[in-house]
């Protein structure tokens, strides 16, 4: 198959009416995710602090 037997769209990459029947248009992400954010934040935040509490002791030693 060469590139000469290729139909070019030109309505675009999603046609609205198949996307709101599907239930593309409006999704929002799940509710179990929310806490996911905080939780790696406070999991960063205290993996920080350990490893700048260790280089102060060691420097205050």
């Amino acid at each position: 198959m060469s590139n000469g037997d290729w139909i070019e769209s030109s309505e675009g990459d999603l046609d609205p009416d198949l996307t709101e029947e599907a239930g593309y248009a409006y999704w929002d992400p799940p509710a179990h995710r929310a806490w996911g954010n905080a939780l790696l934040r406070v999991a960063m935040a205290i993996v920080l602090i350990a490893l700048l509490g260790s280089v102060v002791v060691a420097v205050v030693r």
